[in-house]
Parts: structure tokens; sequence; C-alpha cells
């Protein structure tokens, strides 16, 4: 199913986010994770891709493949540019057509130091490619500004150079605090931006992932966040049932506000993504 006819004005969804397994291929634990997450009733799933002549970026489509035919799962895959030839990317093109993937979330990637530099250079570069293949067209946003962009007013121009370039949907990047989304929201709309957002939501399972994601996303943390993380610091499932209550009411308070997208960085943890089903479900947000 094309993600257009999913992410529709008015209609709330709930989507999850997970990625090809570290190391050798396992197919058996890629069906598991995938039969643990299809009973949730993912609004789509988004596999990730990894970069920078990982062995894994080839089994983004397989992964999707899987879940589109054997679980009944709508997928997105997603590419990187950054690290990869153009025959590199080419490649993943062509073997997206093969496996029928319809939908493509289209990304620059994070950079590999020494790596050269190659024909693709942007997200944008890219779009019109995955565009003229026929694919539905994903891309990200930042709701606090890209940590490489000068100014979030920037981000926004380069956000409606992806619209303009055939992107259909965004997916947004991780943001512990709302009054970010609402005021990205606002700036997005006046941008001219009129594709559908994903709110983008992560779980948490550690302070040094959360420290991690500061670094990288240039992320800010609420003082409740903060206060999560001192009171569950040796406490890991403690943390993580912690983080789920906060991402429900941060959820919640999205979709009260009119938003209708949110993607779950699952994470691959089922159990955090059931327990904010759950959690969604109990608060009248999910049946």
């Amino acid at each position: 199913m094309r993600i257009t006819d999913v992410v529709k004005k008015g209609g709330r969804t709930l989507s999850f986010e997970i990625f090809p397994p570290k190391g050798d291929f396992d197919v058996n634990a890629v069906r598991t994770l995938l039969g643990e997450m299809a009973p949730l009733d993912p609004s789509f799933i988004s596999v990730t891709y990894s970069a920078g002549g990982s062995k894994n970026s080839a089994l983004t489509a397989e992964i999707s493949r899987i879940a589109e035919q054997e679980f009944s799962l709508t997928s997105v895959s997603h590419i990187t540019v950054i690290n990869n030839t153009k025959s590199e990317v080419e490649d993943t093109v062509r073997s997206f057509s093969e496996k029928g993937i319809e939908n493509v979330l289209a990304l620059r990637g994070d950079r590999i130091e020494g790596a050269e530099a190659h024909s693709f250079s942007h997200a944008t570069d890219i779009i019109p490619t995955l565009v003229s293949g026929g694919f539905t067209v994903g891309a990200s946003c930042y709701p606090e500004g890209h940590a490489e962009c000068s100014s979030l007013d920037d981000d926004l121009q380069y956000m409606k150079m992806k619209q303009d370039l055939g992107a259909d949907f965004f997916v947004s990047q991780l943001c512990f605090d709302n009054r970010y989304f609402f005021d990205f929201f606002s700036r997005a709309a006046k941008a001219g931006i009129d594709r559908p957002i994903s709110a983008g939501i992560m779980p948490l399972m550690s302070k040094a992932q959360v420290n991690r994601m500061i670094y990288m996303c240039a992320v800010s943390l609420p003082g409740a966040i903060i206060r999560i993380l001192n009171r569950y610091e040796e406490d890991k499932d403690g943390l993580l049932q912690a983080g789920l209550d906060y991402a429900a009411t941060q959820i919640a308070e999205l979709y009260d506000s009119g938003a209708d997208d949110i993607h779950f960085y699952s994470m691959n943890r089922p159990e955090a993504a059931k327990g904010l089903v759950d959690r969604l479900i109990a608060k009248g947000y999910l049946k």
C-alpha cells in the first residue's frame, strides 16, 4: 500500500521504525520481530538502511519484502546516499523495484569520517530519481533544526525543497518536548509545507542512549526527562516503563493538538512498542 493512502489528514496513525539486525542476517530473528510487531497493527513500519558499505544495507529491501508479503504490513524502505557511490545507490534503487517496494524514505545519512564525496550529497539529490522510478517518496524533517543547519528557517527551506521535488510525506527526527513540535508545525505550514508529517518519538532505554542522541541530533531534554533519567539510571526496566508513560502522554497531547501521525522509534524492541500501544489504548487513542 502506498503511504499516501495511509497518512491522510483527519486520521490518526502510529507507525514503527525497525532496523536490520547487526551481524549475519538471521531471517528467523527478522520474522520473530515482525511477528511480534504485526499484531500491534502499525499504520506502517519503516526499515532503516545501514550506510557506509555495511553488508546490512542490502537487507533493507528484503526485510520490507518479508513485512509486506508475509505479514501484510505496509513498509517504507530507507535509503541513505552520502557515503555511497552512484552505482551503489542505483543498485539499491533497482533492488527496491525488484522486490516490489513502493515506499522509500530518502535520507542523506550521517557522514563517515574519511569517506570520499560521491554524486549524491543530499537527500534532495536522490528524490527526483526515486520519484521518476515510481516510488512514493518520504523525507526527513527536524523540529529543532538539523544539527548542521544554521537556523530553523533555513532548514524549513530545505524541507520545502524536498516537497517541491516530490516528497509526499515527512518523518521527523525524535523530539522530547512538544513545544518544539507545535512551533515547528506552525512554521512549516507558514513555509508552504502541506504534506503529512509523522512526529518522531523515541523510548528511553538508557542514559547513554539519550546522551548519544543529544550529541548526534542536537535535541533538547525537558526537565521531566532529566528527572526520569536520574531516578531510573540503574533500573533499566523502570526507565523503559517511565519513558513509555512519558511518550504516551506526549503522543496524547500531540493527537489532541491536531497532529495526525506519530512515528515510534522502536529500537527493535517489540515490548516497547506493545507497551506504548497498551498505554494509548488505555487513554482511548487507539482501539
